[in-house]
């Protein structure tokens, strides 16, 4: 009697995990490679090409009347599986949010990316590799506006907003705007978490559409009394040739801290992808800014697919200036002026 109502007990228990998990994605990326950078020599990279290996957990409920509930839980690992790639060690440093979309548009609440990040990545998304996100840290912000959620209780690393409520229009006309806020104070650790730091609290909005075959975009950030950065940018294609670019002009406080206090800096990126054969494409891009020292980023790439979810690539970087080649260091801008290249070769695989 005792087995039989285990047996009924066990069954019990997996048809209501099984209801739980139904509808629910699991999703990511891996991309890891072997790298070589002047001055360091060879290691392990993770993100060569990709920018980052990810875990997400998605799903969604039809409620009617047109509307849906929907989540995004996603972390990000490093190659050697340790939590990164947007947080400080967090479960789920990269998107942790619920929402609700219909004909009114979409409202997301929860740490999210921000729009203006975004607005970056759709300009050059396919066009350049993994380049995009030394390019937003160089001529976007640098140090600073790329790699510090704040100072206060709730810092992060990456481009996630913690504790932000957003809210993307329906397509008007196949354009949308999405507005994003946060707010400083919040609960941590299983208590109120209060911010003294007016780096905590962070604005910025975007907007996605198309000008005839050219698609548009243009973002703005604001983290109170730290910076403020803005971006332009476009991209179409002609044939197997793609071709991107884009403007952004970032303003920093004079009360900032990093190596770059005080110092405005405006920068640009022109990229280019060229579908060589079936599965071969070719990518480039250069981008450079303003500052004094001349610091400027060169990337060329090839990338090989070996199926639809897998794919092989080898990648060079060239910076000047200070900038950093390498994605494991897209956070240590410097005013040295010292130059440095990259070499990774590596696979990457969705799922």
């Amino acid at each position: 009697m005792k087995k039989t109502q285990i047996a009924l007990a066990a069954l019990a228990l997996v048809a209501s995990t099984a209801a739980i998990a139904d509808g629910v994605k699991v999703s990511g990326q891996i991309d890891v490679g072997v790298g070589h950078t002047t001055g360091v020599g060879s290691y392990m990279e993770q993100g060569g090409w990709a920018d980052n290996s990810n875990i997400g957990f998605s799903g969604e409920e039809t409620l009617g009347n047109g509307m849906k509930a929907f989540f995004n839980l996603t972390s990000g690992f490093t190659q050697n599986g340790d939590p990164g790639n947007g947080g400080n060690g967090t479960l789920f440093s990269r998107e942790s949010l619920i929402g609700l979309s219909g004909d009114f548009g979409t409202v997301k609440l929860g740490q999210q990316l921000s729009p203006y990040i975004l607005s970056h990545a759709i300009t050059q998304a396919g066009t350049s590799g993994g380049f995009w996100v030394n390019r937003i840290i160089m001529g976007g912000g640098l140090g600073a506006a790329a790699v510090g959620q704040g100072d206060g209780a709730f810092q992060r690393g990456g481009f996630f907003i913690a504790n932000a409520a957003s809210y993307t229009t329906p397509s008007i006309n196949g354009w949308t705007a999405t507005v994003l806020t946060n707010t400083a104070n919040g609960a941590k650790d299983g208590a109120m978490a209060t911010s003294t730091s007016d780096a905590d609290k962070y604005t910025s909005f975007n907007v996605v559409g198309a000008i005839g075959s050219i698609n548009v975009t243009a973002g703005y950030q604001n983290r109170k009394n730290t910076y403020t950065s803005y971006v332009i940018g476009g991209s179409t294609s002609f044939g197997d040739l793609t071709v991107a670019g884009n403007y952004s002009s970032h303003s920093p406080d004079n009360n900032s801290t990093n190596a770059f206090a005080g110092i405005k800096t405006s920068a640009y990126l022109l990229s280019a992808a060229y579908k060589l054969q079936d599965g071969l494409t070719l990518v480039g891009g250069y981008a450079a800014n303003d500052i004094a020292i001349d610091q400027s980023m060169t990337n060329v790439g090839l990338k090989y697919d070996l199926s639809k979810r897998t794919f092989t690539y080898v990648t060079y970087v060239r910076a000047t200036g200070g900038a950093q080649s390498a994605l494991s260091q897209r956070g240590n801008y410097s005013t040295d002026g010292a130059n440095n290249a990259t070499t990774v070769v590596g696979v990457a695989h969705s799922f």
